[in-house]
């Protein structure tokens, strides 16, 4: 339970702040579109969604500092191809977000087209969206069937702290 509790606070703490620096980027370029919906699929101003998202990631960064002493721990090294799918997967889809985030500030007007001309469906804006939620929750599946971080011997000889 607690490593459920870590990586869902690890996520969180991480694609809050991403979800905010969207909308602080959007705030930055195109100050008149906060008050439009982040998506077709979430209908809530991006300005609130930036709020919350703020929120929701500063909460998590401060209960691991007081809780764990870190933001984010470093499993040990992991071959599977589990986890080795959930890993792509999280950075992939995510590299998918930051791209369409991109389209979104420099040509708006494509987030209602095709994402790809082989096929009406999906949409760009929708598939931003789900790129979103497919890597936190693929974030989240990884951090939670990691390894634990490798224990260490202090240099006194007493078993104890997390390997770097």
């Amino acid at each position: 339970m607690k490593r459920l509790a870590r990586a869902f606070l690890e996520t969180a703490m991480v694609h809050g702040l991403l979800g905010w620096l969207y909308v602080a980027a959007v705030a930055a370029l195109r100050p008149d579109d906060l008050t439009a919906p982040v998506s077709t699929l979430l209908h809530v101003r991006r300005d609130t969604f930036g709020a919350v998202c703020f929120a929701v990631s500063a909460l998590a960064a401060f209960v691991l500092q007081a809780v764990y002493g870190t933001w984010w721990s470093r499993p040990a090294p992991a071959r599977g191809a589990v986890l080795a799918l959930l890993r792509t997967t999280a950075t992939y889809a995510l590299l998918a977000w930051a791209y369409l985030c991109v389209n979104s500030l420099t040509h708006p007007y494509t987030m209602a087209r095709p994402l790809t001309h082989f096929a009406d469906v999906p949409r760009e804006g929708e598939t931003a969206s789900w790129a979103f939620a497919a890597s936190a929750v693929a974030l989240l599946l990884a951090r939670t069937k990691a390894p634990p971080p490798a224990r260490r011997r202090d240099l006194d000889g007493d078993p104890g702290g997390v390997a770097a």
